[in-house]
């Protein structure tokens, strides 16, 4: 799979810490700087052997001017599940050799990593981790009627910590112009290998496909494809949108919302 790398300038006037609005990193300098980040891919297989899975993307830094003492990486993580204490921390170093390191401490929406040079960090979890919910996404990308009045609304679930600008990005530069982003609180919890369903209040002819789809977090850092598509063969304006739990309690839902969708 083609993987398309977004890179950031992160500008400090002086010391103390940074928060970048786009990826929820922070940095702590110990004078102005200049840092130069990107995502970058993976190696799943040298996880797997050390037992570990993706549990955020794979930051790539680079310092232009000064110096950092602490890097603050966003997690998903809800404290009351516990599932903070099975993070650690991945150093890729330039020759691709992979070491695990312990946070300094690990707060409500963050892992925080002493370091002394920028090289590739990344949040990981124990494969053998209980499982647990986590914060999520639930993000859409709408493409627009054609001439028959056929469109698509593409609904991509993810992982709290991932980088909407960077999602946004590399499906404008798969799809262009005839796919929106439609912006909607996306926030809910969702569980690793849970299967999901979507439905709708539609009358129109519509077809959701598939019909349940599973949760799969630590696939989400590298894939922006969509988990369900709504198929209109209509003009719409407006859609309810339902996400559950496959065979869950009826009255529990895991995100509800009314979608406005844009015309030609």
């Amino acid at each position: 799979m083609k993987f398309f790398i977004v890179c950031s300038r992160f500008l400090c006037p002086r010391a103390g810490l940074f928060q970048c609005s786009i990826t929820g990193l922070v940095f702590s300098m110990e004078g102005e700087a200049e840092v130069l980040y990107s995502t970058v891919p993976w190696d799943r297989r040298l996880l797997s052997q050390n037992g570990k899975r993706p549990a955020g993307p794979l930051f790539k830094f680079t310092c232009l001017m000064g110096s950092v003492c602490q890097l603050h990486l966003p997690h998903c993580e809800i404290h009351s599940e516990g599932g903070r204490d099975f993070l650690s921390v991945a150093h890729v170093t330039d020759d691709d050799s992979m070491e695990f390191l312990l946070p300094h401490e690990t707060r409500e929406t963050h892992v925080i990593l002493n370091i002394t040079q920028f090289s590739k960090y990344g949040i990981t979890k124990d494969k053998e981790a209980p499982v647990s919910p986590i914060r999520a996404l639930v993000l859409l990308f709408y493409q627009l009627p054609d001439d028959n009045n056929n469109s698509t609304l593409n609904v991509l679930l993810l992982p709290r910590n991932v980088d909407i600008d960077e999602v946004c990005k590399t499906r404008r530069t798969r799809n262009g112009d005839r796919e929106i982003y439609i912006e909607k609180n996306p926030n809910c919890r969702l569980t690793q290998d849970q299967e999901y369903t979507l439905s709708t209040d539609l009358t129109v002819e519509h077809h959701i496909d598939p019909k349940k789809a599973e949760f799969v977090d630590y696939d989400s850092y590298t894939n922006y494809m969509p988990t369900f598509q709504l198929c209109l063969k209509t003009v719409v304006e407006e859609v309810n949108l339902l996400l559950k739990e496959h065979e869950g309690p009826e009255n529990e839902r895991v995100w509800d919302r009314l979608v406005s969708l844009p015309g030609n």
